[in-house]
Formats: structure tokens, C-alpha cells, sequence
């Protein structure tokens, strides 16, 4: 029998311990180690913000959806891990201690490193959980007139809830932005082209951006935040009254010890999503670093291909399946601006991009039908 250990409970560790169950049954004994009770879909949160959905319309129970997948739930952090000895240290309400396992799948997620940028804690809103999506959206529902400002730090690797946000502010104060009572801002450390690993959809977004009327500034890397003002790590200003910030992404300090790592503390893998060195050990959305975006259609796909190469290699099997790193999303400004984008990060012959009110309404289908089928 293998011990399989997933730590995570996001959508990589959620879809690994599908697959896995799924694909193995009761044959073999998983494990998922995650800090909370709760999944959340999270490209829902800009919705949450905006009241068009409530917090347990984008959440659900992960203990009732492990169970009925035969898959042990284990309250804890990993805090540790002996890779060369299969050892990983939880400490937790469940279970303070050493784990072993046959195979292990990191799904840990980015780290929000707030830090990194001086004055974030004291000023800046981000919407990267339901706590923090809400009380941004109290201060949207209370704001009557001066300047927002949304944008990503260096390093925050997520562009769309930004666009989405800025739309979303435009839709809302559309009167308020005619009358120049409101202003909206949207901000981007390097190139807009550049947020999205290169594909060209810089043209369709600033077109998009202007007809509604919300303002553009590139190449703005924030390095402060004052009371009042943004400011790029150049020394230039722009003033604000609401501000909502992507902070910068990291991965877990814990890792760094064990040579598994690169930028930014994110792991190291193949196209296998095998980390090198380590027998076993495999790994899954935000933590991994792969160039580019980090979003949840990539860590989907990522913890499929590593739960299928582990079903491989318990069946003494080579593993076979191979991750193709590509960009499928969809910008949803609410209306015919919206815009689905499907980019080859590893292979630019690959880009296509359409436009239209229809990807709006796709969208909103996509991710109800996507809870609804992994809800218990």
C-alpha cells in the first residue's frame, strides 16, 4: 500500500486528491494536510467584492468533500520537510509532528508577502481572500467621490483580478466617472504584455481600459505606499483615496533548506511536475516556479499531470503525462469587452484571442458549474 501525503487544500491539492481517489480507490491511503476547513474559489473574490455573490456561494467544506473521497483531512501547516528521509513536520490542532510518506505533492500556494513592499499592512486593500474581498467591497458600497487606484506589485504573477477589479469599478461609478466626481487607475509594475507572459493582448486590453475610461499606467513598479499616495520604487507619486494592491507572491521560507527552490522561494519542476532530485516528490499551482501568470486553470492542470505520474509509478509504470504551461482564461469586464485568452507560454504559435459579451456570460456558467461539480 503507498502512503500518499498532499499538502494544500487550494485547487492543486483539491484536484490531486480527486484524481488520485479517483484513480486508485481505497487501495492506497492519502492524505491532504491544509491550515483550514474551507475551499475557496478564488477567481470568484472580485465578484465577492462587488456583492454579486456571497461568501458561501464561493466556499465549501473540504473535511465533507476529503470524506467522501476516502481522502484523511489533517488540520496543520507544514512546517518542515525531510525530503531525502520522505519526512515532512506538521504542526497543527490535528497533529504536531513528523509524517511519512511514499509520495508527496506540494499544492502549498503562494505565500502573500506583504512585507515587501513598506506601508501595505497600514493602507493598501487586496481581495486574495474572502476577509480581505469583503472589507474592500464595504469601502466601494461607503466611497462617494476622489481617486481609486488598483494594480499588482513586482511580483504579484496575477493580472487578471486586476482588470477584472478596474471593469468592475467602471461599471459601478460609471455616472459618478462621467461627471469627474470618481476617477479609476489601473497600475502594472513592467508592460501589460508582460503580465500576461507575452501574449499580445496589451492593444485589445488598453482599448478596453480607455472606452471605460479608466486610466493606464505601465512600467510602474510600487515600491511605498503613504496615506495618499503610491509610489513607484523610481520616487514617482500617484495619488489615491481607495487602493486595492496586489502584493508581491513568494513561496514558503521552510523550503528554502532543501535545494528545491528557485526565485522567490517558489519549487523547482519538470514537465512531469516532478521535483528534481527527490524520488516521489511532486508539485502543484502557485508554489511552482514556472514563468508567467499564476492561475487556477494552470494548477488544475498541474495536479492532474502529477497524480497521474504517481498512479504510474505505484503501478511500476513510467511516468508519462507531460504539463503544457498555457494561459486559458477569461477577462470578464461585465460586458462586450470581455476577453478570452488561450496563450502557449512555452510555445508562442499558440495565441488566440476573442472578444465579446459572451465570454462574460461563459465565465459565470464555467465557475458555477466548476463548484458545483466538486462540492460534495
Amino acid at each position: 500500500m503507498a502512503n500518499i501525503l498532499i499538502l494544500g487544500g487550494g485547487f492543486g491539492g483539491l484536484v490531486a486528491a480527486e484524481e488520485l481517489s479517483a484513480s486508485l480507490g481505497k487501495e492506497h491511503r492519502i492524505t491532504l494536510v491544509s491550515p483550514g476547513p474551507k475551499f475557496t474559489f478564488y477567481p470568484a473574490l472580485v465578484r465577492l467584492a462587488f456583492n454579486d455573490c456571497q461568501p458561501d456561494d464561493i466556499t465549501f467544506d473540504l473535511v465533507e468533500k476529503l470524506d467522501e473521497l476516502n481522502v484523511r483531512f489533517v488540520r496543520g501547516e507544514a512546517v518542515g520537510i525531510k525530503a531525502n528521509q520522505r519526512l515532512v513536520r506538521v504542526a497543527g490542532e490535528d497533529f504536531d509532528g513528523e509524517v511519512s510518506y511514499d509520495f508527496l505533492v506540494i499544492a502549498l500556494g503562494r505565500r502573500l508577502a506583504n512585507e515587501k513592499v513598506k506601508g501595505f499592512f497600514e493602507y493598501a486593500h487586496h481581495l486574495l481572500d474572502t476577509k480581505a474581498a469583503l472589507r474592500f467591497g464595504e469601502e466601494i458600497r461607503t466611497f462617494k467621490e476622489g481617486d481609486i487606484v488598483v494594480g499588482m506589485s513586482p511580483h504579484s504573477f496575477l493580472p487578471v483580478p486586476v482588470c477584472e477589479t478596474a471593469f468592475a469599478l467602471a461599471k459601478r461609478f460609471e455616472r459618478e466617472i462621467a461627471g469627474e466626481k470618481i476617477s479609476v487607475s489601473v497600475v502594472f509594475p513592467e508592460s501589460i504584455e508582460k503580465a500576461f507572459a507575452g501574449a499580445e493582448i496589451h492593444r485589445e486590453l488598453v482599448k478596453a481600459f480607455h472606452h471605460h475610461d479608466i486610466f493606464v499606467t505601465t512600467q510602474f513598479p510600487v515600491g511605498e505606499i503613504t496615506e495618499r499616495e503610491v509610489i513607484s520604487q523610481k520616487g514617482l507619486p500617484i495619488e489615491y483615496d481607495l487602493l486595492m494592491l496586489l502584493p508581491p507572491f513568494r513561496g514558503h521560507s521552510f523550503l528554502n533548506n532543501t535545494g528545491i527552490t528557485g526565485e522567490f522561494d517558489f519549487l523547482i519542476a519538470d514537465e512531469r511536475m516532478r521535483v528534481p532530485h527527490f524520488p516521489g516528490v511532486y508539485a502543484a499551482g502557485d508554489i511552482v516556479d514556472f514563468s508567467g501568470p499564476k492561475l487556477a486553470q494552470m494548477a488544475v492542470l498541474q495536479a492532474k499531470v502529477a497524480a497521474a505520474n504517481i498512479v504510474s509509478e505505484i503501478k511500476g509504470k513510467e511516468p508519462n503525462e507531460f504539463y503544457y504551461h498555457e494561459i486559458a482564461t477569461i477577462i470578464d469586464s461585465g460586458g462586450a469587452d470581455s476577453i478570452y485568452l488561450n496563450y502557449g507560454i512555452w510555445d508562442e504559435h499558440l495565441h488566440r484571442l476573442k472578444k465579446g459579451k459572451l465570454w462574460s456570460w461563459i465565465k459565470r456558467v464555467h465557475d458555477k458549474m466548476w463548484r458545483a461539480a466538486h462540492e460534495t
